[in-house]
């Protein structure tokens, strides 16, 4: 384990292989298109299609992406609130209650067993065959959560492995290591998709002031975690399969060093007075 952190403190990224077992992801699977099946059925013009393709024989994963695909094109703003779904269910948060995991976050953010370990997710990252739209440019979730000051961001591929193939995550190396690294702000992926509703908010990192870090690629089979750190840089890749690809995120932090008084894992500085107040006090070291 030692070496293990040495190894995740200078590159910013650790991946434990056949971490999670097939029984713990036959729940999560369950739980995943339970709840898209519940959510999206409340509209009756798909209430047929969608119970037909549930009590199918099709896998959990050809079921999930099925539903989506209805979705993706006549009613994408259920698929956002869906995701607010997930988030809420203690099934899906079950996969990370392992003991032995929550040993290496609390190494990994270097606190003891003293101090509350915070579990913010599932985000289930969609990576549908040939589409620009659900795609994120190089960024740091360090931006997205900024006041965050001490959590992981964990990653793993669900119902499939992910290669570069089916799309997947790359990851600059050392790149957590940088300082006050500027971003840029809009909605939607490229010139065509520009401010175009139900597109990603990007905080994009430009290429070319990480271009001196090797890259990791995220090839994980089903079962293998990846944690990485809240500055490493990454972005998400094209799916050129015909396929859809899944992979799901949480973040696990600790709060107790964060200057907000908000329970809002997103709290933004500068949005809201109301997530400060004087005369707060905490450690000024990151751990």
């Amino acid at each position: 384990m030692v070496k293990k952190i040495t190894d995740f403190n200078k590159s910013g990224i650790l991946c434990i292989e056949k971490c999670l077992t097939r029984a713990s992801l036959n729940t999560f699977y369950n739980s995943l298109v339970n709840i898209s099946y519940f959510h999206l059925k409340k509209v009756g013009a798909h209430s047929k299609k969608l119970e037909k393709i549930y009590k199918s024989k099709k896998n959990l994963g050809k079921k999930l992406s099925s539903m989506f695909e209805i979705f993706e094109a006549d009613d994408k703003e259920m698929l956002y609130q869906l995701q607010k779904l997930f988030s809420s269910s203690n099934d899906l948060r079950n996969i990370l209650e392992k003991q032995s995991l929550k040993k290496i976050f609390r190494s990994l953010l270097n606190i003891n067993e003293n101090i509350p370990l915070l579990i913010n997710g599932p985000g289930i990252f969609v990576n549908r065959p040939n589409t620009k739209r659900l795609l994120y440019k190089w960024h740091s979730e360090s931006h997205y959560y900024p006041k965050r000051r001490n959590f992981l961001n964990i990653w793993f591929p669900i119902f499939s492995k992910k290669n570069e193939k089916n799309g997947t995550m790359f990851i600059k190396k050392k790149s957590h290591l940088l300082k006050d690294l500027p971003f840029n702000e809009y909605q939607g992926f490229d010139k065509k998709s520009e401010n175009k509703k139900n597109h990603f908010i990007q905080y994009e990192v430009p290429e070319n002031f990480i271009k001196k870090f090797k890259t990791y690629k995220a090839n994980l089979d089903v079962g293998d975690l990846l944690i990485f750190n809240r500055n490493s840089v990454h972005t998400s890749t094209y799916n050129r399969s015909k396929d859809y690809s899944f992979a799901v995120v949480f973040r696990v932090w600790d709060m107790s060093k964060d200057l907000t008084i908000s329970g809002e894992m997103n709290v933004s500085p500068y949005k809201d007075a109301g997530n400060g107040r004087p005369d707060l006090v905490v450690d000024p070291d990151h751990f």
